[in-house]
């Protein structure tokens, strides 16, 4: 009598080769057929190479419903032949989400410089099985970079060639982007046809599900109407757009028509949570204002050094949760618009990074009424605050000190405080508003001190009456200086050694760095503790570094052009 399939448990049957249903599928097994009594086959049936590449399973009966004769098929015979075990290692049995938890591991975030070889672990993971190179292909096209438009091309012709491998991108990144160190002169450049706006547009076509788009200033001329217009109006997925340095007259054309109320194909909300417009300097206010208001997801907002005004922050939608914001060198900005902004927009109640960086010789935005106003409205979901170019003076000593107890980054550039002011912020205890005494430690790792007058050389290594140097500031060991005081710091190396720190610079900025133990009790266990920080934190996007300047988009350390932005200039 032939077996009852109405209360069999199908395990991961596979389908049927000619498409029946799933309960006609004859499988010739050693020798035995096997029939689900349920529809014959009209005729014989070859398996592909596919569904003979698949692990086989079969289905697994209840003792109820088995009835055996002379001529039945000897079940637990059958049920302990070698072929229903599935013979893929262990690992490979792993669910696809731990899969996914390990794979990235082995990729390399940071863009190399384009010629050495990159992602070597991944490519050997496509080799070892199909379970591998299934999982490892997921990882390997999430996050494309792209140094030189030789990369992109390459990557262009394989994608199209293999269109389903454009859906696997999450990351487009060209943050690393240039032509530098090729050979090549712009006329070069522009007869290749590498990358332009054509073959930009195709590629974007090609990864509907692109998530983060990072480009560079190298790609100006490339980021012309049609490419904006599908970043901005056809990736339903994207949630991160940065346009770093973007300032040339194809990308400012570009957004002044693309983001216009008339453009009908504009979304009224977009998906965008990221938004970084660092350097734009060029971008048309009218651009701005018509984008802000259509952005309700927004957690990271980055405006440095653009042309936004005193009229467009009220604009932000209130169902935004800003966590990160820049409105560093904004010179059409009032400092009491910005202050009332922050304390009042629901958007800003929960900030953990601010940075209002303004170079005094230019412009200041944050007078001594604005400071007095602004600093004990701050939230205390701050880890960064960047305040250089206010008008701080050592009544605020108080404010920062309460602050520093959250705070692992505070800069206060060009406050015209003491040596003993700066001091006291890194003191234990504070008074609350209520009156209450608080013995917190501060929780400083980076301090910027630059443009400050009573800041010197012989000020900071007179240990008597100076302690930022000492172990008990700890956990302070990144403290930025002006470039006078670094020069200085550098011709008094023996005092540096004993009290443990060294000199690091880049660029035009410079840093004193705890590194050693030096000679003062407790300088081996902070030492200690300093070298063990990779400086690594949450809110810092994957970066690793202290004292950046630009708010990221993307998890993972800020290179390329990024990090010329963030941490040279």
């Amino acid at each position: 009598m032939p077996i009852k399939t109405s209360s069999l448990p199908l395990v991961n049957l596979p389908p049927s080769p000619t498409g029946q249903c799933t309960q006609c599928y004859h499988q010739d097994i050693s020798g035995i057929c096997q029939s689900f009594d349920i529809c014959k086959l009209s005729e014989e049936v070859t398996p592909t190479q596919h569904q003979l590449d698949r692990p086989l399973w079969v289905p697994i009966p209840s003792d109820s419903v088995i009835s055996r004769s002379s001529s039945a098929v000897d079940l637990p015979k059958l049920l302990t032949t070698d072929i229903m075990i599935d013979h893929r290692a262990p690992v490979e049995r792993l669910p696809a989400e731990i899969f996914d938890q390990i794979m990235p591991h082995l990729a390399i975030t940071a863009p190399t410089n384009g010629y050495t070889t990159r992602n070597k672990d991944l490519a050997s993971c496509l080799l070892v099985s199909r379970t591998f190179h299934y999982h490892t292909l997921a990882t390997l096209y999430a996050h494309v970079t792209f140094p030189h438009s030789t990369i992109f091309s390459k990557f262009l012709s394989h994608i199209e060639k293999y269109p389903e491998l454009g859906e696997l991108v999450r990351r487009a990144d060209f943050s690393g982007f240039t032509s530098v160190g090729l050979g090549r002169t712009m006329r070069m450049n522009f007869e290749i046809q590498n990358l332009t706006a054509t073959t930009l547009r195709n590629c974007l076509n090609l990864t509907p599900k692109l998530r983060e788009f990072l480009a560079s200033e190298s790609m100006g001329m490339d980021m012309d109407a049609s490419v904006l217009q599908k970043l901005f109006c056809d990736l339903q997925y994207l949630q991160a757009l940065d346009f770093c340095g973007l300032a040339r007259k194809e990308f400012v054309d570009g957004m002044a028509k693309v983001l216009v109320p008339t453009n009908t194909a504009l979304p009224e909300k977009l998906p965008i949570k990221r938004l970084g417009l660092h350097g734009c300097t060029t971008v048309y206010p009218s651009s701005i204002s018509t984008l802000i208001p259509r952005l309700p997801f927004l957690t990271h907002l980055d405006l440095t050094h653009t042309l936004v005004t005193d009229a467009m922050l009220p604009m932000i939608p209130h169902t935004a949760r800003l966590s990160h914001l820049s409105l560093s060198r904004c010179n059409r900005l009032k400092g009491s618009a910005v202050v009332d902004f922050l304390i009042e927009h629901p958007a800003t109640q929960n900030l953990v990074c601010l940075n209002l960086l303004y170079e005094t010789s230019r412009y200041r935005l944050l007078n001594i009424d604005n400071v007095d106003k602004l600093l004990p409205k701050l939230p205390s979901s701050l880890k960064s605050l960047n305040l250089s170019g206010a008008k701080i003076i050592s009544e605020h000593v108080p404010e920062l000190r309460r602050l520093a107890k959250h705070l692992e980054e505070l800069s206060i550039g060009h406050a015209e405080v003491s040596v003993s002011d700066i001091c006291t912020i890194l003191e234990p205890g504070f008074t609350d508003e209520e009156g209450n005494k608080n013995p917190q430690k501060h929780s400083l790792h980076y301090l910027d001190l630059t443009g400050i007058s009573s800041v010197n050389p012989t000020a900071l290594l007179y240990t008597q009456n100076c302690n930022l140097l000492l172990p008990s500031s700890y956990p302070l060991h990144v403290i930025e200086l002006s470039e006078k005081v670094v020069s200085g710091l550098k011709d008094r190396p023996v005092p540096g050694k004993k009290v443990g720190w060294k000199v690091k610079d880049q660029g035009r900025r410079g840093w004193y760095v705890r590194a050693e133990a030096g000679v003062h009790p407790g300088g081996e266990e902070a030492a200690r503790k300093s070298l063990a920080d990779d400086g690594g934190r949450p809110w810092k996007m994957g970066g690793k570094w202290w004292g950046s300047r630009k708010i990221g988009c993307a998890f993972g350390e800020i290179s390329g052009i990024y990090g010329y932005y963030g941490f040279g200039n």
